[in-house]
């Protein structure tokens, strides 16, 4: 009988051990973030407005709009991409400040990529800090966009 119990109490603890392994797993996804956008050009160069989705650290959807610039780097096809971006969501609006390198410049199709930041935010997302890694694919021909941003908030 005493064997029996040891056991019984081996097999609950192995168990307990394999649920509070996940628990622990999924509590990060709170820090992630990921936003997808959907970007048309709108106005002058650089000036993009659209719809974001974000999930993780924000979740939240939206609209968003952002100005950037590309300066050439010498004798290259790429440039020097900085801009910013303001999303506006159900909960609140959060700003980015975001640089990387895109090309080829002056091309019908252009990819970036880079590294963007949280700088500020009201409603749910007043002190929000985080930072990641941004992709953009650009089709200068139909004036269109598809940014995804991957990182921590909190």
């Amino acid at each position: 009988m005493k064997q029996k119990l040891l056991l019984l109490t081996a097999a609950l603890a192995a168990t307990a051990a394999l649920v509070a392994v996940p628990m622990t797993a999924a509590s990060s996804v709170d820090s992630k973030l990921q936003i997808g956008q959907s970007l048309r050009f709108v106005g002058g160069p650089g000036a993009t407005s659209g719809t974001f989705v974000a999930a993780g650290a924000i979740r939240d959807s939206g609209t968003v709009t952002s100005q950037a610039v590309i300066t050439p780097l010498g004798n290259q096809d790429d440039g020097r991409l900085e801009g910013t971006e303001t999303f506006v969501g159900r909960l609140g609006t959060f700003r980015t400040e975001f640089s990387g390198i895109a090309g080829p410049v002056g091309a019908p199709h252009e990819a970036g990529k880079g590294t963007f930041r949280i700088v500020g935010g009201t409603g749910a997302y007043a002190g929000l800090r985080g930072q990641g890694t941004f992709l953009i694919v650009v089709d200068f021909s139909t004036l269109q966009a598809v940014r995804t941003d991957e990182g921590q908030a909190s």
